[in-house]
């Protein structure tokens, strides 16, 4: 027969309704940015070309577009199964999407940590490994190598690795024409270590925030559902699917 859900428990699937709806527009969010990254002609591409062309170790910002369009997807198929379990008065589907939201704080703690030591090598990757490319590319005369990094000093605002007198005095290599017309540029390494440095820390604090509110989640969907579970029968109205008693 038809019954009403205590107060409290109404309450508490509002709020999980509410933290799923941040889900899902942190989710398209995130696919939104992966997609822009992908097809933007920004430093992350450009690296990533170079990786290409080259053993360059840095193109670990190519793949973060893949890491964030999949992170999208997850989030949304995580808010589908919160949405379903508040909204059907669902166990089953509360306690799956505590399980997955649990996982998926695991994973979001180990990339919020490798955020933070990951910062502490940036110098060594972009400062050694990118000169190391640079100057095999100019000795071997790699046209595609060489073109690839003067799209990043286009990007970047940069001239060479360390600076315009990467290129050799006559240069090795015709200029770019950030070379030619901002002859004191910073070099590349410099350019790309400065903006990890200003960004890592807020991808860093997003991460953390984002935690927050999926730990808020994981605590409202085991309570709905344990509110559920001991919920007298004249107090509970099932609706949809019947959950689980």
């Amino acid at each position: 027969m038809a019954k009403e859900l205590s107060c409290g428990v109404e309450l508490m699937r509002g709020i999980l309704l509410f933290f799923n709806v941040l889900f899902v527009i942190v989710g398209i969010a995130l696919i939104g940015l992966g997609i822009y990254i992908k097809v933007d002609d920004n430093f992350a591409s450009v690296l990533n070309k170079i990786a290409d062309l080259s053993d360059f170790s840095g193109q670990a910002l190519g793949f973060l577009a893949f890491v964030m369009i999949g992170g999208g997807v997850f989030t949304l198929l995580i808010a589908l199964f919160g949405c379903m379990g508040a909204l059907w008065n669902n166990r089953c589907f509360l306690y799956l999407y505590a399980f997955i939201l649990g996982l998926l704080m695991i994973l979001e703690l180990v990339a919020f940590i490798m955020a933070f030591v990951y910062k502490g090598k940036v110098t060594d990757v972009y400062k050694t490994a990118l000169s190391k490319v640079f100057d095999t590319a100019l000795q071997s005369n790699q046209t595609d190598v060489l073109h690839a990094f003067q799209e990043l000093e286009k990007n970047m605002k940069c001239c060479g690795v360390h600076n315009r007198s990467d290129y050799g005095y006559p240069p090795k290599f015709p200029l770019s024409n950030q070379c030619l017309e901002n002859p004191s540029s910073i070099g590349c390494s410099d350019a790309i270590i400065n903006f990890l440095n200003k960004n890592l820390p807020i991808i860093g604090g997003s991460l953390g925030g984002v935690l927050l509110l999926e730990l808020l989640g994981l605590i409202g969907a085991i309570a709905l559902a344990v509110a559920l579970k001991h919920a007298p029968d004249d107090r509970m109205l099932v609706k949809g699917p019947r959950g689980w008693r």
